[in-house]
């Protein structure tokens, strides 16, 4: 027991190292993942439980083991071809039971199992191909595939195909089967299937040594519903030719050659033996025409049915020298519908031009035609394709636009020259009154002119240099002009029946509900670039305004990208996001300049109640003062400077300046009419004569207080008693004046006031001498009085 729980144990810790040591896939989404050429060996660890496909295609993937599927149960496709997988066990797809696609092709699988199958009943495509297997397994391989839609099968080991290998296969709309070597093929194996609509088959090796083996498989799948395709083969000889009696009495509708090499005479035997047949359609693509001219050539004898030509992407050598048409008049008359692409093609004579009396599709694009051979083509005008509906002659050589060679045709609705080097059009071109479509994208154009018809419906000239677009086109209801250099969109009212528009990757900055308005007709409209000014009118009709309108935006909203403001440059308008500076940028301006304007006057209004300009100004002077000398006691010119107006000044030169100046001892006073340098700045004679004066006197009455000037010099004095501390003021008051009527930024001059003596001149006229003793001994310079200081009585006189 213990043993057995040892060996259980072992065997989890080796799961669980298995497990870890598998490798990841990095490039899973949440349903799906793609690891196809990343060289994993081993089927990669399942991130999610909801993986629905799984592409482990182009690895080195050689075994798929039992369990290495077993955590992909909600799996629906899976694509493990291009590996090196040799062994499958048969339990792997066990777990996929929600399989809807398979593809294990071009891998070496030697041995099909039916094991693989059996619980795959919801498997709807299968592709084998490309594998070393001889045979479809041991019969009824696909027998649980009951929901089998399309198979692939086959490669260049199959040897042989029995009626058990499709057993139970009912469903099938395609069939793939590469069959170059096959060697045995039992007849009936693929009737069983039914009437299949899609057969490809590729049956070099069949058709060059057992035309009857191609015969037998032709029978089983041979249907007047069934699209047959052969690939991968070669058409040589004429011989090659013989198996398509039995698609000829088959009823087969359309035939398509594929990547074959197929010769002149192989092709007209083709023809020879489906004269007769129901085939409408014959398909020429990717492949190799030779023009071998030799031996016996046979003409079809008729191909009432066949109405339907087209050559794709088919290389013809010495093309220049493909025989005239002439043979196969009866031929020609019977097209209705010729296509010739990519095919080197450059001329159809006007001699064989005349014969398609029933076409009604021409599509000569991607060749080699001229102006000149499609002139000749159209038989100059005069007369070829008279019942052409549709002509398309785009990624040639053209240089003109030539409208004269169309006129006569009546029917011609649609004219597709797009991919033409024309870079001009005439002033004026005339077109059959039929015209409804024209196609003249990417051909250089700079300009367009009137050569337009009137009658057209729709209009392409997306991917040219066109800078304007303003030809009036009433009956025009689709307009293609995206790829070009257009600024604007064109006036609405030029086109009235307009309803699709398509302008994008345009020079177009903007536009506007008002050029919208003007196309009265327009219902849908593409116009994204990375070009627009994201003003605010335009991002709210990208993002709400639309529902305001009858049009609808057929691009995504996000192709609308912002090239301006650079806020918002690179990101789509819908997801723009514009601050209110930006949307309305006058009323931002006129509020930002009113709170400016608001911010100036309060800080005014700050300033002028706490005198912060009157702090300045002050700074500035006492700066000014500081930088000159001060000047010592005996230095001083001036015992004192007097400072009164004007309005006082006949008391100061009646009693004043006489009083002092010539008493005794006289006094020297400065006045400002008096002692002030002419022409010297106001405010420097009043710094430099309160410097050099031993006191001031302030003669103070109403007018001073009113004087502007006597201001400056009150100031100026406030500021040396306040940077100095000294005592150099002596006031006067002629008349009673409120403590409150100097300046509150006069503290220490209101404070003087209220603790000091002042002088005040008296009324009684007995009280002057004592005025005039008390203001000898205030002004009175120290030294005169053995350096002691008279103080005035601290009481009023």
């Amino acid at each position: 027991m213990r043993l057995l729980t040892f060996l259980s144990f072992v065997l989890l810790l080796m799961h669980q190292s298995f497990s870890l040591s598998r490798p990841q896939c990095h490039t899973c989404e949440l349903t799906s993942c793609k690891c196809s050429g990343q060289n994993l060996t081993m089927v990669p660890v399942m991130p999610s439980k909801l993986i629905t496909e799984l592409d482990l295609s182009f690895n080195g993937l050689e075994t798929i083991m039992e369990d290495d599927l077993a955590a992909f149960a909600s799996l629906r496709s899976l694509s493990i071809n291009n590996n090196r997988i040799q062994k499958i066990h048969e339990q792997a797809f066990v777990p996929l039971t929600n399989l809807e696609k398979l593809d294990l092709s071009f891998n070496r699988l030697d041995v099909l199992a039916a094991g693989w199958f059996e619980k795959l009943l919801s498997l709807q495509h299968l592709n084998l191909l490309g594998n070393e297997y001889q045979t479809l397994g041991q019969g009824n391989l696909f027998q649980p595939l009951k929901r089998l839609k399309t198979l692939y099968f086959g490669g260049p080991d199959l040897h042989s195909l029995r009626k058990s290998d499709f057993s139970g296969l009912s469903g099938l709309k395609e069939v793939v089967l590469d069959g170059k070597n096959l060697q045995d093929y039992e007849d009936g194996s693929l009737r069983q299937v039914g009437p299949i609509k899609y057969v490809t088959l590729g049956l070099n090796g069949p058709f060059q040594r057992s035309q009857m083996l191609v015969e037998a498989i032709l029978s089983d799948v041979v249907h007047s519903n069934t699209i047959l395709t052969f690939s991968d083969t070669r058409f040589t000889r004429d011989f090659h030719m013989s198996p398509f009696k039995v698609a000829s009495t088959g009823g087969t509708p359309n035939i398509i050659f594929k990547n074959v090499i197929l010769t002149f005479p192989a092709c007209l035997a083709f023809l020879n033996w489906m004269s007769d047949s129901n085939l409408t359609m014959f398909t020429l693509e990717d492949s190799k025409f030779v023009l071998n001219l030799k031996g016996q050539i046979r003409y079809p004898l008729k191909m009432d049915n066949l109405k339907t030509i087209v050559l794709k992407n088919v290389n013809i050598p010495d093309f220049y020298r493909f025989p005239a048409l002439f043979f196969l008049e009866r031929l020609l008359k019977m097209f209705q519908k010729v296509s010739v692409l990519n095919c080197t093609f450059f001329v159809i004579p006007c001699k064989s031009a005349v014969d398609f009396v029933n076409l009604e599709y021409l599509d000569v694009s991607d060749n080699l035609c001229t102006d000149l051979t499609l002139s000749n083509m159209m038989c100059d005008g005069q007369g070829s394709f008279f019942n052409l509906q549709t002509l398309n002659i785009s990624k040639n050589h053209l240089q003109s636009i030539n409208s004269q060679i169309f006129t006569k045709l009546n029917k011609l609705k649609n004219i597709d020259m797009s991919g033409n080097l024309f870079h001009s059009m005439p002033e004026t071109c005339h077109w059959p009154p039929s015209l409804r479509y024209l196609n003249l994208s990417s051909t250089g154009l700079t300009k367009v002119t009137a050569c337009l018809p009137v009658t057209l419906h729709i209009l392409d000239l997306s991917d040219n240099d066109l800078t304007v677009f303003n030809i009036e086109l009433p009956s025009l209801t689709e307009l293609y002009i995206s790829g070009n250099k257009i600024s604007h969109l064109p006036v609405g009212g030029l086109y009235p029946s307009l309803a699709f528009l398509s302008i994008q990757n345009n020079d177009l900055h903007m536009f506007s509900r008002k050029s919208l308005n003007d196309y009265n007709n327009l219902k849908r409209l593409e116009a994204g670039a990375k070009t627009y000014v994201c003003s605010c009118d335009f991002v709210a009709l990208m993002t709400s305004d639309w529902r305001n309108y009858q049009v609808s935006v057929v691009d995504e909203f996000k192709l609308y990208i912002c090239d301006s403001p650079d806020t918002a440059k690179g990101e789509s308008a819908v997801d723009a996001s514009l601050s209110v500076f930006e949307c309305h940028t006058a009323l931002a301006f006129s509020l930002l300049c009113s709170g400016i304007l608001l911010v100036f006057l309060l800080i005014a209004g700050l300033c002028h109640k706490f005198s912060i300009l009157w702090y300045m100004k002050m700074t500035w002077v006492w700066l000014r003062a500081k930088r000159k000398p001060r000047l010592k006691k005996r230095e001083l010119e001036y015992d004192a400077f007097v400072s009164y107006s004007d309005m006082d000044s006949g008391w100061v030169e009646a009693h004043l300046v006489p009083e002092l100046e010539q008493g005794e001892p006289p006094f020297k006073l400065c006045l400002h009419k008096r002692d002030f340098v002419p022409g010297g700045w106001i405010v420097d004679n009043i710094m430099d004569a309160i410097e050099k004066s031993h006191r001031t006197l302030f003669v103070l009455s109403q007018h001073f207080v009113r004087s502007e000037w006597c201001k400056y010099e009150l100031d100026y004095t406030h500021f040396r008693l306040f940077d100095q501390n000294d005592d150099t003021v002596v006031l006067i008051l002629l008349e009673p004046i409120d403590k409150e009527t100097i300046s509150k930024k006069f503290c220490k001059l209101r404070r003087v006031m209220n603790s000091r003596t002042y002088l005040e001149w008296p009324d009684d006229d007995g009280q002057i001498p004592r005025f005039w003793h008390n203001l000898r001994t205030a002004i009175q310079r120290p030294e005169t009085e053995n350096g002691d200081y008279l103080q005035l009585a601290d009481t009023e006189l």
